[in-house]
């Protein structure tokens, strides 16, 4: 078990969490050009959150065997 793997999967899943929530890209209309800038960001806090939830299971997977 590795704890600055656990730290940084919490991390990343608090700061991917933070940013989904205040990029909320579905309040504009597809030809809004905010609604691909705000879809971007959006995105990315989705790929923070699987990113940070890949060390947390990596590393309880490690613990159980």
């Amino acid at each position: 078990m590795d704890v600055k793997y656990i730290i940084l999967g919490v991390l990343f899943v608090a700061v991917g969490l933070v940013i989904m929530l205040r990029h909320k890209f579905y309040k504009y209309k597809t030809d809004d050009m905010l609604f691909a800038t705000k879809f971007k960001v959006f995105f990315s806090g989705i790929i923070a959150c699987f990113i940070g939830l890949y060390f947390l299971i990596h590393e309880i997977a490690k613990l159980l065997k």
